[in-house]
C-alpha cells in the first residue's frame, strides 16, 4: 500500500519519540511506500486533500519550502536514530 501524507498545518504534531514510533509502526505493518508531501503557501487541492492518507504538522509556525525539506530531513534522521537506540539529543 503506499500512503500519502500531507506535511499540512492542520496536520497531527508529534513529538520526536511520537514520530520515531509512527515511523516504526509503518515498517512494521509493510506499508510499501510512505510519501510525505509538502503543501503549497495556500494548502492543497482539494483532490490532494481526499488522496491522503494522513497529515502531520512539523509546526505550528510557517516556513519556507526550504526550511521544511531541510527541517522534516533532520526529523527523519532523529527519528532513526530514536529506532536504533541512540542517543537523539544532548541530555
Amino acid at each position: 500500500m503506499i500512503e500519502v501524507v500531507l506535511l499540512d498545518d492542520k496536520g497531527k504534531m508529534f513529538s520526536s519519540i511520537d514520530f520515531s514510533s509512527y515511523l516504526s509502526e509503518k515498517m512494521i505493518r509493510s506499508t510499501k511506500s510512505l510519501v510525505f508531501v509538502i503543501g503549497g503557501a495556500f494548502g492543497f487541492s482539494d483532490a490532494v486533500y481526499q488522496r491522503a492518507n494522513n497529515k502531520l504538522s512539523l509546526s505550528k509556525m510557517t516556513f519556507s519550502h526550504q526550511m521544511v525539506r531541510l527541517i522534516f530531513k533532520e526529523q527523519l534522521y532523529r527519528a532513526f536514530t530514536i529506532l536504533k537506540g541512540e542517543k537523539y539529543h544532548h541530555d
